[in-house]
């Protein structure tokens, strides 16, 4: 099977302390789908949906779960969605919790967790007085910047595959007749 690598980038004109990104919401029972905002977070373990966003999509539980929220131990519902990053790039489907609101205005219909940042590559930088955030799926390499700066070398340790190699993948194919095809 041909693993394409996708990537997106969102960054602010400011060093900001929030990272969100475009965020397509499907449920694929329905093919109800909405548009809103995802908030990039490394501390939630799992990925979550405001009660506003179920409401909206007419989400059904397919179960109910605890979850250890900063308001304490808490019963949840939890959905089966389609989550689309990217402009149709990026495509993943997970089951989320239910949480609160994530903004007064209720432009915040997602917080982005773990179990979506594991499945690729994410950093964060400010640099210039701007931050910016890039994520892509599948991971490629390690960035490494205690080993970049010990070794006097660029700050990604693993340079990206060239077209002999093999693919990052694990297909056992080479670069140039798996991934890299038509890259």
């Amino acid at each position: 099977m041909k693993v394409r690598v996708h990537a997106l980038t969102s960054g602010c004109e400011c060093i900001s302390n929030r990272i969100t990104s475009p965020v397509e919401i499907i449920d694929p029972f329905t093919g109800a789908k909405t548009n809103t905002s995802g908030i990039w977070d490394t501390g939630a373990t799992n990925s979550v949906v405001t009660k506003s966003t179920a409401a909206t999509l007419g989400l059904k539980p397919v179960t109910r779960i605890m979850v250890n929220g900063v308001h304490g131990p808490k019963e949840v519902n939890v959905y089966h969605v389609e989550i689309i990053l990217n402009n149709k790039e990026i495509s993943l489907t997970t089951q989320v919790t239910e949480c609160e609101e994530l903004s007064c205005n209720n432009q915040d219909g997602m917080l982005i967790g773990m179990d979506i940042i594991n499945k690729g590559d994410f950093a964060v930088t400010n640099s210039g007085g701007k931050t910016v955030m890039s994520f892509r799926v599948p991971s490629l390499q390690v960035i490494d910047f205690v080993e970049g700066i010990n070794c006097s070398n660029p700050l990604i340790k693993a340079k990206l595959p060239s077209r002999n190699d093999p693919c990052t993948c694990g297909s056992g194919k080479k670069f140039k007749h798996c991934c890299g095809k038509d890259n």
